[in-house]
């Protein structure tokens, strides 16, 4: 079985730099980090956590709590996370709340029970009820793809994201506007893209408004109905809603589908857009907002598994960019 000692050979790095890297620590740059990672991987190293656990300085778990794993979002930030905890021989524990605050409360009752070492989380409002009760257990948490007052965070510019689908469609001389978007998660979004509209002396039409229950989008089970409503609505307005930014690319994916199926040509008749960049939109050639997957992943990881102590809550705000594809327009763009 491999040492520290022989991962520090292969990579021709001291031990102390391995260890270093095993904590997470943010003094050692990213191509250090990725030579010794690619040297435990070659030795098959795996960091031993038993003198850890048998101290009770931790328990060896991660908690991840997520709005739900339909959406490929989630499942490629819950990727990167496990092959963080990986590299530092720590285990992941999943959980979804499906964007109930009752049940992100009990989630994360229940986690902290459990001894978890730190939590990476992408909270609902209930992260302002929990906060108090969560800071005084001193266990290291990380808010995810949201801004935090209370936690350290990493996030993206949301609103931006929305003013630049926007910004597109009225380039692409749309003047018929709407959307899909989540009660409670999407109106930040859904204001800022009005804003912009309006500020070009547009108007969106209350018709073309979609808005989807909070934590209905989150549901296999009761999702496609509404959606398939709303691409039936769609076609019965065929003309009078030239384009439509969708909240996901999972929801966007399936009203492309459903709207062609009812010969609504994308984007001939209706131009469409929507967030995340997953796969589905790049295999599917959705247009789409980018959201860096890994970059997010990591900043948070190091957030809450770093040896160094931190006095201020740090928040950082990735930009990001639209990438424009065949579902918004007729010709191969690829960046705007």
């Amino acid at each position: 079985m491999a040492s520290i000692k022989d991962v520090a050979k292969k990579a021709g790095v001291s031990t102390a730099t391995v260890s270093r890297v095993l904590n997470n620590h943010r003094g050692v740059i990213p191509e250090t980090r990725k030579v010794v990672r690619e040297a435990m991987d070659y030795l098959c190293y795996v960091p031993s956590k038993s003198a850890f656990q048998l101290s009770g300085k931790c328990s060896g778990l991660i908690a991840v709590v997520l709005p739900n794993l339909v959406n490929p979002h989630f499942c490629e930030l819950l990727a990167t996370f496990e092959e963080e905890a990986r590299y530092i021989g720590k285990s992941v524990i999943v959980k979804t709340h499906q964007n109930q605050p009752q049940q992100d409360k009990q989630i994360i009752h229940t986690l902290i029970g459990m001894g978890i070492d730190s939590l990476l989380w992408v909270p609902t409002e209930a992260e302002a009820e929990l906060s108090e009760w969560l800071i005084a257990t001193h266990i290291p948490v990380a808010v995810v793809t949201q801004v935090s007052r209370f936690f350290n965070s990493v996030s993206i510019d949301q609103s931006k994201g929305a003013e630049s689908i926007a910004e597109h469609f009225i380039k692409s001389g749309h003047t018929t506007f709407g959307f899909v978007a989540q009660e409670g998660v999407d109106n930040r979004k859904v204001s800022s893209w009005s804003k912009k509209i309006t500020s070009q002396g547009l108007t969106v039409d209350k018709e073309n408004q979609f808005w989807i229950e909070k934590g209905k989008g989150e549901r296999i089970s009761g999702h496609i109905s509404i959606l398939e409503d709303i691409v039936e609505k769609l076609a019965a307005r065929k003309n009078q809603c030239t384009c439509l930014w969708v909240y996901n690319d999972v929801a966007a994916s399936y009203i492309i589908d459903g709207l062609k199926a009812r010969q609504v040509a994308v984007p001939q008749d209706i131009a469409i857009a929507s967030f995340d960049n997953t796969f589905l939109a790049q295999t599917k050639k959705i247009t789409s907002m980018v959201q860096p997957i890994n970059e997010i992943a990591h900043l948070a990881f190091t957030m809450v598994n770093n040896e160094s102590e931190q006095e201020n809550i740090e928040m950082y705000e990735i930009v990001s960019r639209l990438i424009i594809r065949e579902s918004s327009v007729t010709i191969n763009i690829t960046t705007l």
